[in-house]
């Protein structure tokens, strides 16, 4: 149906007529309340729910703006769903549907209403100074409005803040009309961006806002009058950001969107006034937290505060173009962010769509610095990574860059297969590629099966039970895709997420163990060098001020594989005791302190000249021998450090995140594409009791040894492999629709883990592939197998 069934219409143009703007709304009832230069005409979203929307019934707008999409899909019977950050616009978008739906059955109690926050402002002007002080509290000094404007806009908008209507939805109204007018009524003018008028420019601002508050609220109730809401559907807030995952997979039949271009319009700075005039901006800064919140797409959302991007190949080569020749260094790092948060929205529109459902993308391209980024080709690279199909790209304008040249402004149609990218046939070529691993085995073949192979990172800090970076290196190259995200929920050294980075994946990691989640955390993330140096000079510096006494006796008697103090020259005992203490007082916060504690933790005991213990074994201290000599931890940290710091990262390289916390309390909900994990062994290594050494340097107390043990699966699964069963659940519920889950585990003469684990998981996954790795006789590096595990054994999911 037609927004309503009282107004002549005009008939449902085609699409290639239209431009996609806003325009055409200015004179529509009930679109006109409130003018979006960025936004969709009416006659825009009628085209496309005619061509594509015959058998829709829910339609969703992932950027909705001031809701055109959603207002005329509601009005035509569809359910309406939105994503929308921007607490005004959300206000819009509300008041034009359920408070129509609400408004339009008692129009002359909403006047009446209205007439009334008019008549109480009149009586009720500010005080000069109380008006000031009113707009400074949230814009301090800055000289928005001349006097007698910024108090009748105060006026209105005590009064609505402090009469109760009888319908609460009314008010709505009374915010939608008071910020409809206040940027009229300001020293500001939207042209593009909002910026101060200039001295021609000040004759246009409105003269009284309350005349224009009535006017305006008027013709609200004149169109108002005009507008049927017979067989209007509902509309609904799916989350506030398109970045956040739904909870309602599958419930869509049509996306029709406008994201943000990049580099456009910065949307919270814009309507600043309109947050403040409504009550829902207490101060300028909140607008940051609003821009950090959403898609990257404008110079001012790269900072430190944002979201680490996701490396796309096909995005690097442009953004390495930019690298060379663009005036501000920030613009090829927006260019990374604005895809890889579209990687994000676009798998989300994904996850919503029915089979064969289509997504519509209006998008246009940019320039900068004389390099052309085609948006929509680089867009629809990221949403073929998601899974979408295109199906045609139509050109809906020609524009003009800054500069002069050409741009174009298109409509994307995406489609989602009537197959999901990892069911029926993919999960074919699933199994076929764990089949096809089993039968091969790569990472026993040379170069994997070298001992040493693998990027340098790997080797910051050894570890007992580590799984080979070949292993780790084969399955994310395998059995994920650039751009994924790919969790180890127990990363131990971090192996797997700094492999699915080194590949340009989002690696994350987390582990309970301290030492765990130094190792991951420094292995997943990046940074400056300069800061890696510096966080080293501070803890030497601490160390040469802090030094024990000539004869430290703390902790004398602790020890695992003999007396703590034995391992060490007394000198250099003091010297641990005080860096055991800087670690103590500053936690893991940074990525370089990260660097620099894990580096630490590596020469803490061995057997060459660069650790600084007696001679010992790497990865577990076993009871030392040899004799005792001092060794400074200064030049041997410092070695380490700038050893590992000149291991080079790939230009393709992904960002990860590295997380401490009990698995089962991790708070993702289907955002992870892919989980790959090496959990303890059954009966194998305690890893709290092989790193005793390293998770005494960490923090732990001798006591922490017994009382933290029942934390840790390892000791969970001892008698039972039950713990396991609500593991699947949480890999459920972690990841996407049709996630995989790889798990690497063991075999050995009391357990047979595989065996077990597979009839466990069949509740909530798929097990379509599962073998054994025999390593019988196969090296062992030094250490006894502990466990005597027979085979590694692979078990190969998909989520049910």
């Amino acid at each position: 149906m037609a927004l309503s069934t009282q107004l002549t219409l005009p008939a449902v143009p085609s699409v290639r007529g239209l431009s996609g703007t806003f325009s055409p709304n200015r004179s529509r009832p009930l679109h006109r309340w409130y003018q979006y230069l960025e936004g969709f005409s009416e006659d825009f979203v009628l085209a496309l729910l005619d061509e594509f929307g015959d058998r829709a019934k829910t339609v969703h707008d992932p950027f909705a703006g001031a809701g055109t999409t959603v207002v005329v899909s509601a009005f035509s019977g569809r359910l309406s769903t939105y994503c929308e950050i921007n607490p005004f616009m959300r206000l819009v978008i509300d008041t034009k549907t359920t408070g129509v739906r609400e408004a339009v059955r008692s129009t002359s109690d909403l006047s009446f209403y209205l007439r009334r926050v008019a008549q109480v402002a009149r009586t009720n002007l500010p005080a000069a100074d109380d008006a000031r002080n009113e707009l400074a509290s949230t814009f301090g000094d800055k000289n928005y409005f001349e006097l007698q404007r910024l108090r009748e806009l105060i006026a209105l908008r005590r009064a609505i803040t402090e009469m109760d209507p009888e319908v609460p939805a009314f008010r709505g109204f009374a915010q939608l009309a008071l910020a409809s007018i206040v940027v009229d009524s300001s020293e500001l003018i939207r042209a593009g961006d909002v910026r101060y008028r200039r001295p021609r420019e000040l004759e246009r601002r409105i003269e009284s806002p309350l005349t224009a508050f009535e006017e305006c609220t008027a013709q609200f109730v004149t169109d108002l009058s005009l507008i049927s809401v017979q067989g209007m559907a509902k509309a609904e807030l799916l989350t506030d950001s398109a970045l956040d995952t739904p909870t309602s997979a599958g419930s869509t039949d049509l996306v029709i969107t406008s994201p943000p271009y990049l580099n456009g319009t910065n949307y919270f700075r814009n309507t600043k006034l309109e947050l403040w005039a409504t009550g829902l901006l207490q101060h300028e800064s909140e607008l940051g937290e609003y821009r950090t919140q959403a898609v990257a797409a404008g110079i001012n959302n790269v900072s430190s505060r944002g979201r680490d991007p996701r490396t796309l190949p096909f995005v690097e080569g442009v953004a390495t173009e930019l690298d060379m020749v663009a005036y501000d260094r920030r613009i090829p790092e927006l260019v990374r962010r604005y895809f890889s948060d579209a990687y994000d929205w676009l798998k989300n529109v994904y996850m919503l769509l029915h089979p064969r459902g289509h997504a519509l993308v209006d998008i246009g391209d940019s320039r900068f610095a004389g390099v052309l980024v085609k948006t929509d080709r680089l867009l629809t690279q990221v949403a073929q990574e998601v899974g979408l199909e295109l199906t045609e790209s139509r050109v809906l304008r020609k524009r003009r860059s800054k500069d002069g040249s050409p741009l174009e402004q298109v409509l994307l149609v995406f489609r989602r297969p009537a197959e999901s990218k990892y069911s029926a046939s993919s999960r074919v070529t699933f199994r076929a590629k764990a089949k096809d691993f089993a039968a091969t085995l790569p990472h026993q073949e040379q170069p994997l099966s070298a001992r040493n192979w693998g990027h340098g990172w790997h080797s910051l800090c050894s570890y007992q039970g580590k799984l080979k970076p070949a292993i780790a290196h084969i399955l994310v190259k395998e059995f994920t895709t650039p751009g994924e995200v790919v969790l180890d929920p127990m990363s131990g050294a971090g192996t797997i997420p700094l492999e699915a980075c080194l590949q340009g994946r989002r690696g994350w990691g987390n582990d309970l163990l301290d030492l765990a989640f130094i190792l991951t955390r420094a292995k997943v993330g990046h940074g400056e060098h300069h800061l890696v140096r510096s966080e080293a000079d501070k803890l030497i510096s601490w160390i040469k001020d802090h030094r024990a006494g000539d004869h430290p006796t703390v902790y004398s008697d602790f020890g695992m594989n003999g007396r703590l103090p034995d391992y060490f020259h007394p000198d250099t005992y003091r010297e641990i005791l005080a860096a055991r203490e800087y670690i103590c007082k500053h936690p893991v916060d940074t990525w370089e302190r990260a660097v620099v504690y894990g580096s630490l933790l590596h020469i803490l005991h061995g057997n060459r000249p660069y650790a600084l213990s007696r001679r010992s074994h790497p990865v577990t201290p076993f009871k030392p021998t040899g004799d005792s000599e001092y060794r400074s931890i200064e030049p041997r940290l410092m070695a380490k450090i700038e050893r590992t710091l000149g291991q080079g990262w790939p230009s393709h390289s992904g960002r990860g995140r590295a997380f401490q916390s009990d698995l089962f309390d991790l708070p993702f909900w289907q955002e992870i594409d892919a989980i790959i994990t090496s959990p303890p062994f059954a009966g194998s290594t305690r890893f709290y009791v092989a790193n005793w050494m390293r998770l005494w340097m960490t923090g732990w107390e001798p006591s922490d040894f017994d009382g933290n043990k029942t934390r840790f699966i390892e000791y969970r699964q001892r008698t039972s492999l039950d713990v396991y069963s609500e593991f699947f659940a949480a890999c459920h519920r972690w990841l996407r629709p049709d996630g995989r889950l790889i798990m690497h585990v063991g075999r050995n003469g009391k357990w047979d883990m595989a065996t077990e684990l597979g009839p466990m998981a069949r509740k909530w996954f798929d097990v379509v592939y599962s073998f054994d790795e025999s390593v019988v006789g196969r090296e062992k590096f030094g250490i006894r197998d502990q466990g005597g595990t027979r085979s590694h054994q692979y078990l190969f999911m998909v989520r049910a």
